[in-house]
């Protein structure tokens, strides 16, 4: 019997688990570790299935926490609690959960334990056998049709897309469809050949390659809003009854609003929409509940809890459904829940009570231990002798062996045990201890989730969408309008569609696609269109050269004069380093262990560094400077660490002191907070070399501040500092090493130009413990302020209240505190003084108040890891990056961050708002601040490392086009040679192949085909990225083989040897160089052309061999043997 086993053994005996397998409701006031050990231990004894309901979200998932790890078969099934929330805010991963936990429910037949919530267990769900039907096998050589599939796929509720990245989508493409269903942690594509089932596999979603191929695939639905077509009918036909009593009362307006809605309901019921407001009509029809799909044991936990909650459930959503029908949204139909009584009555239910029960008190004496709040040493030596179990990861077990090997005088009797107690406790003689009742700071080893992708870098940012502004290298800037197919000469061929001034058109030749590249500006820059045949546009790109030559030269002056400095080179890593770095209480990101090498590697170099650190909001850019600091310390060097305002001062210092302590390192902090005593002791300090790292404001700058050896300056976002100071920080750039903290992305061809000018690193990755935010746009209405204010609050959070508006800012405040009226709320804009706004923000980050009504003065940089929920009004008058940066205030920490985008209720918002707002909705990926900030940052972000000046001509030619003239203005400052571009050449053959409909109606796929052949440079690649295509689109068909037969044929022409390859009327000719013919033994390239074919010519001309070939039946399979004969083989003359 192993150790586990031991402690379950002992457990069989307890009171409240004889209790429970005994079906006695005596059994109370429970806390959360006890409720999962007697459960998973009755549960190992009679292996009985059983529904634990808890009262809420929260609840249920501490219990399922606790439980999962003791028991295999948990399941967690809950749901949102409030269908206002749910109608406007539904949070995937939680649809996603439930859904998971229906079908492996409905498919498996072993007993298990599933956690619900109240509102999970009296949620209507759809019919059983109809969710049963939903569930589809698939196997290879099935027979089953596309459009079948396909169809079936939609009314099960996934989302068709362009390609799947996320669960509960499908996509098609050529004889393809690929799925991300909810069973299985890859995609699956399936492959079909006519009506067949070719080939199922699994691929990776992020490279869209696969990974390996299996027999068989099962497939469950992707919503829990699944009605049959019969279904739909008897809901419409009840609305529409119920709709034309309505009518009678109601006004035209209304009446014409509430029509406009229902109908719009019913049309969305029709097409299967999945959308989360849909749920109510299910009132309409008889339906299902989770005892339906669960058999075994309702367990209420607690009984008086759960009846509480289900009365608020429905009392709260009733008055939801009442502001609809006010706002002439929706009929008057009240009951979206079913009876918990009525529920009940038929079942075998055990009751768990609130509290303990007076006549029956049966306690467990199962008993938490105190969580760690000392060093570890400590709690190991106040343990004793009693035996104790250690129930770690094998990397806390090694850190506890090592402290015991280190300290002979510590006896312990430990036994180490695997990890399965989520947290420690005592009952009897048994002692189980966690990582929670050792570690002080818990070390969260968070391993990547894998439903939040990474941040896509700038790259794919510069796809082209229909409508986008380009820039032609020869004709100027003008308006994409997708991809067109032309017949010329018999011949099909696919073109860029682009309008210029004027209405003028010009279709460029989609193997000519270089010549095109997107237009990137700042947001709101008009874009003036040139006119094609003026002379405008090549004057415009001579004025712009001119200016780029300017720069260019400062900046190569710049990079002269760093490099003649001498600075300090530091020593390479010690023990000790490895050791803070090792302290970091999260696991470090691939990027931040990248960019701190990177940066490390810098400060060994004798020349002074100036280094600059990019990454998105709270992506950890503080952790880099912080190891980058101890390295300077551990060199005897002083740190400074600038930061633009008294608030982010005061938080960078926290986070240093908390960082560093143990270590010895003395940290002060000066800003305008700190007595003059103080600072003048700081300022003796830093010269007598008693201080290690100072943190301030631009006070730092000032000339009373002496250091005794500094050699590294932190900046956090530099560009926000007044002209005198950059100055200053300008100075002293030339001698220490510098490394610049920036939330604005620096796009990767800037970097790239910049080389030799200034390093750069980039934080792409979210840390592991971050969520995305929640983000969700939504009609005004006090109600739903009011409500997502008192989510916040009581879950012990604060929230950001953004009204952008300083003469009614007051006003919002009160009317605020009229429905919060002991909660602490403050006003904070940008006529206050700055140092009023800094006080009111220390406070606020010190909890005195909960929520703070501000302007966007908020959007930049603080850092309140409690502030967790932010509601932005007239969210439609915010430019894009303003709305990023600012929703990136929350979710700071493990919590998830809800943004909350208010609108004017019937405001028509422009196209232009619209899309904004749509597009940060959707990311709500994290780092994606790159993709979406990427227009408007990309040019502040240039602006920022080159000069203000800068972005008005950059608007001018383009970001694209305005780098590529400082990169080659730099290199010929620099007398780099600028290499020209090898002139490649092509096959002059009639081998035209298109992109055809059916393999893809997707412009993006078109195009980034064309540019993937164009970019191949060997065979090699060519026969790969064939083979990719094939794996993504299933069967090639024969116009498509044509791009890529005609691109060997380049290929080929740019071997060394071969001249060209044309062809005429009657005949293709491949002509090899005067060089090859040469040095080429004649005899032996006669009798191999003529074991091909004896058709094959063969002749002389100026020097110089051409092989040709007549355009006969199969001439290409000819032409290709002969091209393949010339690459394989050496014809030199020996």
């Amino acid at each position: 019997m192993n150790n586990q086993e031991v402690i379950f053994d002992k457990l069989k005996d307890n009171e409240v688990v004889k209790e429970i397998l005994l079906n006695q409701d005596h059994v109370g006031n429970l806390f959360d570790m006890e409720e999962a050990l007697v459960l998973a231990t009755a549960f190992k004894q009679d292996h009985k299935s059983r529904l634990i309901v808890k009262k809420n979200r929260y609840e249920a998932q501490q219990l399922f926490q606790r439980l999962s790890m003791l028991e295999e078969n948990v399941l967690l099934f809950v749901m949102e609690e409030s269908l206002r929330v749910q109608s406007i805010a539904s949070s995937p991963e939680d649809r996603e959960g439930m859904i998971y936990a229906l079908t492996k429910i409905v498919r498996s037949d072993e007993s298990m334990l599933v956690v619900c919530n109240t509102a999970a267990l009296l949620r209507f769900l759809p019919d059983v056998e109809y969710f049963k039907e939903n569930l589809i096998d698939l196997k290879v050589d099935q027979t089953c049709s596309m459009k079948e599939l396909r169809s079936h796929l939609n009314q099960s509720g996934y989302a068709k897309v362009n390609y799947v990245d996320k669960p509960c989508t499908y996509a098609y493409r050529g004889g393809i469809i690929d799925i991300f269903s909810l069973e299985y942690d890859y995609p699956i594509r399936i492959e079909f050949f006519d009506t067949e089932i070719e080939s199922i596999r699994f691929f990776n979603e992020q490279t869209q390659r696969t990974i390996r191929s299996i027999d068989s695939v099962e497939i469950g639905p992707a919503t829990d809003i699944l009605l049959t077509n019969q279904q739909i009918e008897t809901i419409k036909e009840a609305v529409f009854e119920k709709l034309e009593k309505e009518k009678k009362s109601l006004v035209d307006d209304a009446k014409d609003m509430l029509i406009d809605h229902v109908e719009a309901d019913m049309r969305a019921l029709e097409n299967h929409d999945t959308d989360a407001y849909l749920y109510r009509y299910y009132s309409y029809i008889p339906c299902h509940s989770i005892l339906d799909y669960f058999d075994g044991q309702v367990v209420l936990s607690s009984k008086e809890e759960v009846e509480k909650y289900s009365k608020q459930l429905n009392e709260e959503n009733i008055s939801f459904i009442q502001e609809l029908v006010q706002d002439y949204k929706a009929l008057p139909k009240y009951t979206m829940f079913h009876d918990l009584y009525v529920l009940l009555k038929q079942q075998n239910v055990l009751e768990f009570h609130e509290f303990l029960d007076f006549d029956h008190p049966i306690t467990s004496n199962i008993f938490p231990l105190e969580k760690a709040n000392q060093p570890v040493l400590n709690i190991l030596q106040d343990i004793g002798q009693e035996k104790v179990y250690f129930a770690l990861e094998k990397e806390d077990k090694k850190h506890i062996q090592n402290i015991l090997l280190e300290n002979d005088d510590l006896k312990l009797n430990v036994e180490f045990i695997d990890p399965i107690f989520y947290e420690g406790f005592v009952y009897e003689d048994i002692r189980v201890y966690t990582k929670y009742e050792l570690f002080y700071r818990s070390i969260h080893r968070a391993k990547y989730q894998k439903t939040f992708k990474d941040g896509q870098i700038l790259e794919n940012v510069l796809e082209l969408e229909k409508n986008d502004y380009v820039v032609h290298e020869h004709y100027g800037i003008g308006q994409y309008l997708g991809i067109v197919q032309r017949v010329q000469n018999n011949k099909t061929k696919d073109y860029l569609h682009i309008v210029y001034k004027g209405g003028d058109e010009l279709f460029v030749p989609l193997n000519q696609f270089q010549l095109v590249r997107k237009y990137i500006s700042k947001e709101g820059v008009g874009v003036p269109l040139s006119q094609l045949g003026s002379n405008k546009w090549e004057k415009t790109k001579e004025k712009v050269n001119q200016k780029v030559e300017e720069i260019a030269g400062r900046l190569v002056e710049l990079y002269a004069a760093r490099n003649e400095n001498i600075g300090f080179a530091f020593s390479k890593d010690d023990a000790l380093q490895k050791e803070f770095e090792d302290a970091f209480e999260y696991e470090a990101t691939p990027d931040q262990i990248q960019a701190t090498e990177e940066i490390k590697r810098e400060m060994e170099k004798p020349k002074p560094m100036d280094h600059l650190l990019c990454g998105d909001v709270g992506f950890g850019k503080t952790e880099v400077a912080m190891r980058c600091a101890f390295k300077a310390v551990s060199n005897n060097k002083q740190v400074a660490f600038l930061c633009p305002t008294t608030i982010l001062s005061m938080q960078h210092y926290q986070t240093l002191k908390k960082r560093f302590e143990n270590i010895g390192v003395n940290i002060a902090l000066v800003n305008r907070f700190i007595e003059n005593s103080r600072i003048k002791d700081i300022q003796k300090g830093l010269a007598a070399g008693t201080i290690d790292i100072v943190v301030g404001t631009h006070k730092l700058l000032n000339k009373n501040f002496k250091y005794k050896d500094l050699g590294f300056l932190i900046i956090d976002e530099e560009q926000r500092f007044g002209v005198e100071h950059k100055e200053k920080i300008k100075e002293m750039k030339n001698s220490i090493d510098v490394l610049v903290l920036s939330a604005t992305p620096i796009p990767r061809t800037l970097q790239m130009s910049l080389i030799g000018v200034r390093t750069i690193s980039q934080l792409n990755t979210p840390p592991a413990q971050r969520h995305p935010i929640q983000t969700y746009v939504m009609e005004k209405k006090g109600s739903v302020i009011k409500e997502i204010i008192q989510r916040e609050l009581s879950r012990g959070g604060q929230v950001f209240y953004l009204y952008n508006r300083i003469s009614n800012i007051y006003i919002t405040a009160k009317n605020l505190q009229a429905d919060f009226k002991d909660v602490g709320i403050a006003v904070v804009h940008g006529r206050m003084d700055k140092e009023e706004i800094e006080d009111t923000m220390v406070d606020f980050a010190n909890g005195k108040y909960k929520i703070l009504v501000c302007t966007s003065i908020i959007e930049t940089g603080l850092d309140i890891a409690n502030a967790n929920t932010i509601i932005i009004e007239d969210a439609d008058r915010f430019g894009l990056s303003q709305l990023y940066q600012i929703r990136g205030r929350v979710g700071r920490r493990d919590k998830i961050g809800y943004c909350y985008l208010m609108i004017q209720p019937h405001k028509e918002l422009t196209e232009v708002a619209q899309k904004r707002l749509k597009s940060i909705k959707e990311f709500t990926q994290l780092g994606s601040g790159y993709k979406i900030a990427m227009r408007d940052l990309t040019i502040r972000g240039a602006g920022d490392m080159l000069g203000a000046s800068q972005s008005g001509f950059i608007d001018q030619v383009g970001l694209d086009m305005y780098l590529e003239l400082l990169s080659n203005a730099i290199a010929r400052k620099q007398g780099k040679p600028i290499e020209p571009k090898k002139e490649l050449k092509y096959a002059n053959v009639a081998l035209d192949g298109f992109i055809p409909e059916q393999f893809t109606d997707n412009d993006g796929d078109k195009l980034e085909m064309y540019q993937t052949i164009s970019k191949i440079s060997s065979l090699k690649e060519l026969n790969d990225y064939q083979n990719r295509i094939k794996d993504l689109f299933g069967k090639i068909p024969k116009q498509v083989k044509l791009l890529f037969e005609h691109k060997k044929l380049d290929l080929f022409v740019n071997m060394p040897g071969v001249k060209s390859l044309k062809e005429n009327d009657t005949q293709v000719t491949i002509t090899m160089n005067e060089t090859w013919t040469k040095h080429c033994d004649g005899v032996k390239v006669f009798e191999a052309m003529n074991e091909i074919s004896p058709k094959i010519g063969l002749r002389l001309t100026n020097g110089m061999i051409e092989i040709s070939i007549m355009k006969k039946k199969k001439y290409t399979d000819l032409l290709n043997k002969v091209i393949q004969n010339l690459q394989e083989n050496d014809y030199a003359s020996r």
